[in-house]
């Protein structure tokens, strides 16, 4: 059963944010990325996979937004504080290892909010379903 989360983002912030890379995981028959409109769409093979967004500002902010479904529900998380070399390829795995971010994954929040170090807030939060897909509004403020 294939599973389909529509993104919307609300970039508030002063400096503006730039989606620069999308992932999506392996398991569950892995799954595409496509883009209308600037509404960003994630349709995944099955439940266990999830797709990521990673944005940065010109300044260098970065962070990453991680959604996905685990035991044919929805979750969410967002990795402040990035590096340069914290690509979406490089952080994606860890939410399937032993790790924190496994601990969100497996908690499967319809909602988050993370502060990076410049006291920013990056939020995910699910807004809608219709059977399988699942509408998403992440907001930077």
């Amino acid at each position: 059963m294939s599973y389909t989360i529509v993104v919307r983002v609300i970039d508030a912030s002063d400096v503006g944010f730039s989606l620069v890379e999308k992932t999506v995981w392996y398991y569950a028959n892995g799954g595409t990325w496509s883009n209308t409109n600037g509404i960003q769409t994630l349709v995944m093979g099955g439940s266990g996979t999830s797709g990521t967004l990673r944005f940065k500002s010109g300044d260098g902010e970065a962070f990453l937004v991680a959604v996905g479904v685990h035991n044919y529900k929805h979750w969410c998380d967002v990795a402040v504080d990035l590096t340069d070399g914290d690509t979406s390829m490089k952080v994606q795995p860890t939410y399937y290892e032993s790790t924190d971010r496994a601990k969100v994954r497996e908690e499967q929040l319809s909602e988050i909010t993370r502060k990076n170090s410049k006291g920013r807030s990056i939020s995910v939060k699910y807004v809608t379903q219709d059977s399988n897909t699942f509408h998403a509004i992440v907001t930077v403020s």
